[in-house]
């Protein structure tokens, strides 16, 4: 449900643009977004990095595509948020010597530092060529193509990194606990 939940603006966004257009998928994912960190607010009294960061973006980026009729600023908004993850990643490891990525996952699994460091690697570059991919993809071919790689190849790539790490991770798995 989870999911579902964290998808509800990117599903929204193709919807709108099956339907519409860019312009009208661009405002109808800013709404979706409002209302999911508003949700989220509400539910839970704080808000979570990545949905904070996400947020910012596809205002800001939404509203200058909007402001401007011009689509290229929703289309390079992924960009600069993988960016702003692989950096954040990268940061949080070089200066603050912490890792997001084991913060998340130490609960379930018992790996040596190195793994963990090296998955923080994998995901920060995963992120940074994401990236590119996408600039690639919007400059390159059509807005329809742009659209169903940003639905669709960067979440069915995004899901095959994770189950990817899950089955790596997989022998460092902590046994289940009955409470």
């Amino acid at each position: 449900m989870k999911v579902l939940f964290d998808l509800f603006p990117l599903l929204v966004f193709f919807g709108a643009y099956a339907t519409v257009d860019i312009f009208f998928a661009t405002a109808a994912m800013m709404v979706a977004t409002t209302l999911q960190v508003a949700w989220v607010w509400l539910k839970h009294r704080k808000i979570e990095k990545v949905l904070l960061i996400s947020f910012v973006a596809i205002i800001v980026f939404g509203s200058m595509t909007l402001l401007l009729h011009d689509k290229r600023f929703i289309m390079i908004k992924p960009t600069i948020v993988y960016w702003i993850m692989s950096g954040a990643l990268l940061v949080s490891h070089l200066w603050f010597h912490k890792n997001p990525i084991r913060l998340m996952m130490e609960k379930h699994f018992d790996a040596p530092e190195q793994v963990w460091k090296q998955w923080l690697f994998v995901w920060a570059a995963f992120f940074g060529a994401m990236g590119v991919v996408n600039l690639f993809v919007a400059y390159t071919f059509s807005e329809d193509i742009w659209v169903k790689f940003k639905v669709f190849g960067t979440l069915a790539m995004s899901l095959a990194l994770a189950f990817l790490q899950g089955w790596r991770l997989m022998r460092y798995a902590r046994p289940e606990t009955t409470d």
